[in-house]
């Protein structure tokens, strides 16, 4: 490294715990009951079915994924939208 200090938290542990808190995020999300409301839904997206896929594959660091970018938010707002969707068919 040429006698340089390492930047532990930009080069190694920011981005790991991007992918550690957006995993955390679906396994809170499945302990909630929010990923049962978007897996058993009707109608179901197949871009949105892709991406969330695509996270509990593994890429989780795919920042181009929204439900990476805003894994905090976005699985509970795609339930919400269901349910909501849901309860006007009704």
């Amino acid at each position: 490294m040429n006698g340089e200090n390492a930047d532990w938290n930009k080069g190694y542990t920011e981005p790991m715990m991007q992918g550690i808190n957006t995993f955390r995020s679906y396994v809170m999300a499945w302990y909630d009951g929010t990923l049962d409301i978007i897996f058993f839904a009707d109608n179901q997206d197949p871009s949105i079915k892709s991406m969330i896929c695509s996270v509990l594959g593994g890429y989780d660091w795919d920042m181009d994924n929204i439900y990476v970018k805003d894994h905090s938010t976005a699985l509970h707002k795609l339930a919400r939208v269901i349910t909501l969707r849901d309860s006007l068919s009704e």
